[in-house]
């Protein structure tokens, strides 16, 4: 079925949709004829196809197998009504075995191929996808909208981890051509385009975070709805640890950490570690987090810090300062000095006490003693004058 022309455009509605039109026949039947909740849908040959829980726990040293992971054709996560969509599934497999569970919205569905294909998306195919081969576990989400407007703002992804290449692509409804293209980020142009309707971040950083948006001319200019795009950090900041508690004595040796952890399951990603002392490189860009110094000394500046990167050098965070304290080391004269002095002290104070102990008493004898002697008034003697 031949789809209906773009209606007639309107100047003074840059956001007006389209116009209702038929459906086209589906390739696929509909969710409620693919799947049954609760069932398990069965593989050629009657075999059972076993659903492995999304999140395993090792058995016997054993790790977990790999996610399957689902690719878009065309590479989008958000299209028109009425367009095709397609779902790769790629994953370990077992030999001979090319079986493929679906899952929509969580629920198994009866295609056991690895790729689905939506002929004719509608409003009903919105949903959360994901797949899963023989020797794999279940695969990320994959989020699927479908959209009725003149102009939409299309993504590769809706969340990208840092690193990853981001493509946008502004498109025009039922393949209309575009011309004289604005690309905006937070409301902010980065980008116009008279006829190239993509742009492909090659290197997304945590400053490619906001809200997407794009507009373009028809016969008026129409802007699409916001989309919003997330990236997320591969690995935070570093922090330098020491192994040595502290204050560290002068002459031991310290062992430092430079520790992170990468967030998203990337294999393929390999850290690589620096370490500093002020303005000093002690090791530059190895595999290793750890670094030794073999004799800790009080002269040292004591400001060190770590620095983690990527392999190919795009990506590069730095830890804290992290000052350490060396306490120089004490010889045995200054030591018996010290208890020399200490014990001296002792001494000084406590014979200081029993001299002020011996002087008090005397003071407290020598006021009983003044108190015991009579005082005479006076008041019966006579005097006798010889003139």
């Amino acid at each position: 079925m031949r789809r209906s022309s773009l209606p007639a455009l309107s100047t003074k509605g840059a956001r007006r949709q389209p116009t209702e039109r038929p459906e086209a026949p589906r390739v696929h039947t509909s969710r409620s004829e693919l799947s049954r909740p609760g069932r398990l849908s069965e593989p050629p040959g009657g075999r059972a196809f076993a659903r492995r829980p999304h999140v395993g726990v090792p058995v016997g040293g054993q790790t977990d197998p790999p996610k399957a992971v689902i690719t878009l054709q065309p590479p989008w996560v958000n299209v028109f009504q009425m367009e095709t969509v397609t779902f790769w599934c790629e994953g370990p497999r077992l030999p001979g075995d090319s079986s493929t569970q679906w899952f929509v919205n969580g629920t198994a569905i009866g295609i056991l191929t690895p790729s689905y294909s939506i002929a004719a998306a509608s409003f009903s195919d919105t949903g959360e996808y994901r797949c899963q081969t023989g020797l794999s576990m279940a695969s990320d989400p994959v989020q699927l909208e479908i959209h009725k407007d003149w102009v939409l703002l299309q993504v590769s992804s809706r969340v990208v981890t840092e690193g990853k290449p981001l493509t946008l692509r502004c498109h025009g409804w039922d393949n209309n051509q575009l011309s004289n293209m604005l690309f905006y980020q937070n409301n902010k142009i980065f980008k116009f385009s008279p006829w190239d309707s993509e742009v492909t971040i090659l290197r997304t950083n945590m400053s490619h975070n906001g809200i997407y948006h794009c507009s373009g001319q028809l016969k008026a200019r129409f802007t699409s709805a916001g989309v919003s795009i997330t990236i997320k950090e591969l690995f935070p900041a570093p922090v330098l640890k020491a192994s040595s508690s502290f204050p560290l004595v002068e002459g031991n040796p310290v062992n430092l950490s430079c520790e992170t952890k990468l967030l998203s399951q990337s294999p393929e990603v390999q850290l690589y570690f620096s370490f500093y002392v002020g303005n000093e490189t002690l090791m530059n860009r190895t595999p290793s987090s750890k670094y030794q110094i073999l004799t800790a000394k009080r002269e040292d500046p004591g400001l060190y810090r770590c620095e983690a990167i990527t392999e190919d050098g795009t990506i590069i965070r730095q830890s804290p300062e992290l000052k350490l304290q060396v306490r120089g080391l004490q010889s045995p004269a200054h030591i018996w000095f010290h208890v020399v002095f200490s014990l001296a002290t002792g001494i000084i104070f406590l014979v200081n006490n029993v001299f002020c102990v011996i002087i008090h008493k005397e003071l407290q004898k020598q006021k009983k003693l003044n108190s015991e002697i009579p005082m005479d008034s006076g008041q019966g003697k006579k005097v006798t004058s010889y003139l």
